[in-house]
């Protein structure tokens, strides 16, 4: 009896199959060989084809089956791991709208920061736990931005692998560890986020239905029986996201346990059991994979995005030809802790959260040309990142999360000693390396589903570490090192153009400007509404002088009463406050009265002026007096100016005057 597990990584996808009864891995696959391709029609954006990841899936199981010589019948449950923070759309026949907008895209950034300061900091990181920031709800709210037919057109969302689990069983789900990570989850109230669905005007129904993270998600259909290699019938039990699913890889389920990884970039994912953010949202919170049991299970994830591509940078453009990255780690042991003052900081890969999304870029201290070698560099840079991860695990500490035991898998950076050992002397603890992957740990957690295993820890329970990293480095030697590379880092934080004075005093004087304009604002609101009152008031006045004219039995009075009347009535109809009201409007507004009415010559003056009250978000019952109106001719108003404007049923004419 086996199991078999997937990630679904951008780049690839891995496949490996256990035998469920020894917990033994009996084959892994990798396919394709090259990276998958992403699409970047501009700056900041990535983007996948589903299709794609579904094929090259297909092609990874029949490498699997063919390789293990294991039938597909004995295959009893499949687990799927996947790259998170993706959106993927279907319609009504399940068919994808438009290409897959990837963890990695990041033109919803500023719909995200928009959403924080609407919605309050405080309402969303004691809610969410996270800024909305570039997750998967800013990034559908940017098609329903920018491809409003395409969004007409969906009728569910999902997560990549939410995508894989439709193509292999035919059935639409998602989990809450799923909805999380998107910022569709309220923890604070345990349901999914309804206010944050509002905010951005989302339907509730868009959400797949949400099953336990280990149950039956359906079962392999007749189709992708064909297509995959995979006995029609076989259940999947098991869907997480890929760091989370690392976690479980490496058997971090408890608070206290940490699971690191220093790939490209580099992760540190902790478990907490109480909701837990950081106000500077430097790190995620996100539902972990034993969530759902007692709803006490967060998993906190720190990034750094400038971790194994700076060590790759070295080794491309440093390291002579040829040399391997065990070569470099050996010739970087030859250096004393320290690297004889080299000092680096390795943040050269875009902007980094750990540091408010500041762009630092990559910098190197203190190099010495007649004194330092290329093996001075090797170490200098396993200790720029090893430095960074220290730093950022300091961090967590600070913010309360416990750090009893630190496990790796057998990869990436952790590979090397002096990284390893580093991070482990300036911590003091000791690092737990497993010989597990990704996959292996997808394919362990589809046992829970499908009862083969009692619980989550008895499928872990042959999780073993191979070795340990022990703290046994020159402890003064480290910490000095570490105090120098801490202040370079300050230096370059002080000197950063968004730390500068400069920048500074610029941002105190637009904040002052902002306080002026709001002051001017409510004042020529203020002034507004006096004017409307008082305009009230003559009308009234020139009707009673006209009910008096019509009584009046005195003939002299009677004309000198109707001519009052007709002078009041003159004064009434004079325009000269409303083209105050709208010079002054159109100032503070971006002339917002001017472009009205030159894109829609068709508004009438009072309508102008109602549009102008809508902007200021006024209610209905300020606007009446205003104008003189009864509530029902405001609405009947509201309406003709809808007509006007050619709006669409369902939206929003507040809105829609806001952003105008």
């Amino acid at each position: 009896m086996y199991l078999i597990g997937y990630d679904i990584g951008s780049s690839t996808i891995k496949a490996a199959l256990v035998e469920a009864s020894t917990q033994e891995v009996v084959s892994i696959v990798q396919y394709p060989g090259n990276d998958m391709d992403m699409i970047s029609r501009q700056i900041g954006w990535a983007e996948q084809q589903p299709e794609i990841w579904w094929q090259n899936l297909c092609i990874a199981t029949r490498m699997l089956i063919d390789q293990s010589g294991v039938k597909a019948e004995d295959i009893k449950g499949i687990g799927l791991a996947y790259q998170m923070h993706g959106l993927v759309l279907v319609d009504k026949e399940k068919r994808v709208l438009r290409p897959s907008i990837i963890w990695c895209d990041s033109r919803a950034a500023s719909i995200g920061k928009q959403a924080f300061e609407d919605l309050g900091p405080s309402h969303c990181l004691t809610n969410y736990l996270n800024s909305p920031g570039n997750f998967t709800a800013s990034k559908l709210k940017w098609v329903k931005d920018n491809e409003p037919e395409l969004f007409r057109k969906i009728h569910k969302i999902m997560l990549p692998g939410d995508y894989i689990a439709m193509k292999l069983t035919g059935e639409v789900g998602t989990t809450i560890s799923g909805l999380s990570e998107g910022i569709f989850w309220n923890f604070k109230e345990k349901r999914i986020a309804d206010d944050l669905l509002k905010y951005f005007g989302f339907n509730k129904d868009m959400l797949p239905e949400i099953s336990s993270t280990f149950a039956s998600m359906g079962q392999v259909s007749r189709e992708a029986a064909i297509q995959t290699g995979l006995a029609q019938g076989t259940p999947v039990t098991y869907r997480a996201g890929d760091q989370p699913n690392n976690a479980v890889a490496l058997n971090v389920l408890r608070e206290g346990e940490v699971a690191a990884t220093s790939g490209t970039s580099g992760v540190v994912y902790g478990i907490v059991d109480k909701p837990l953010y950081d106000p500077k949202s430097r790190i995620n919170a996100f539902a972990h994979v034993n969530y759902e049991q007692n709803f006490d299970r967060i998993g906190i994830l720190l990034c750094i995005n400038g971790a194994g591509i700076e060590y790759s940078w070295i080794k491309q453009q440093i390291a002579r030809s040829n040399t391997s990255y065990q070569d470099m780690d050996r010739m970087a042991s030859t250096v004393p802790v320290g690297s004889e003052g080299i000092c680096v900081l390795p943040f050269g890969n875009g902007s980094e959260r750990l540091f408010e999304d500041k762009n630092l870029g990559s910098h190197i201290f203190n190099l010495r040309f007649n004194r330092h070698t290329r093996a001075h560099l090797f170490r200098a840079s396993l200790e720029g990142v090893a430095f960074a991860f220290v730093h950022g695990i300091n961090l967590l500490k600070q913010m309360g999360l416990k750090v009893d035991a630190i496990r790796v898998g057998n990869d990436n950076m952790f590979q090397s000693k002096i990284f390893s050992m580093t991070i482990a002397t300036l911590l003091g603890n000791h690092i737990e390396v497993v010989d597990t992957t990704g996959a292996v740990g997808a394919a362990r957690a589809a046992g829970v589903g499908n009862k083969i295993y009692a619980s989550l820890e008895e499928a872990l329970e042959g999780v073993q570490p191979s070795r340990l990293h022990e703290p046994t480095l020159n402890y003064a030697l480290c910490s000095q090192a570490y105090s120098y590379w801490e202040a370079s880092l300050n230096k370059i934080l002080d000197q950063n153009p968004e730390n500068s004075s400069r920048v500074k005093l610029l941002k105190n004087q637009r904040d002052e400007f902002q306080k002026q304009l709001i002051q001017k604002n409510k004042r020529i609101t203020s002034q507004s509404a006096q004017l409307s009152i008082n305009k009230g008031s003559l009308n009234r006045l020139i009707h009673e002088l006209s009910d008096l004219s019509d009584q009046a039995t005195n003939e002299k009075l009677k004309i000198r009463l109707k001519k009052i009347s007709q002078e009041l009535d003159a004064s009434f109809d004079n325009e000269e406050h409303w083209q105050s009201f709208e010079e002054h409007f159109d100032l503070l507004n971006d002339d917002f009265i001017s472009r009205l009415t030159e894109e829609f010559p068709n508004l009438s003056n009072s309508e102008l002026k109602m549009c102008s009250f809508l902007r200021l978000r006024m209610r209905t019952k300020e606007i009446s007096i205003k104008l003189n109106l009864s509530t029902r001719g405001v609405e009947t108003k509201r309406y003709r100016i809808r007509k006007k404007l050619g709006m669409k049923k369902g939206e929003s004419l507040r809105d829609y005057l806001a952003n105008y």
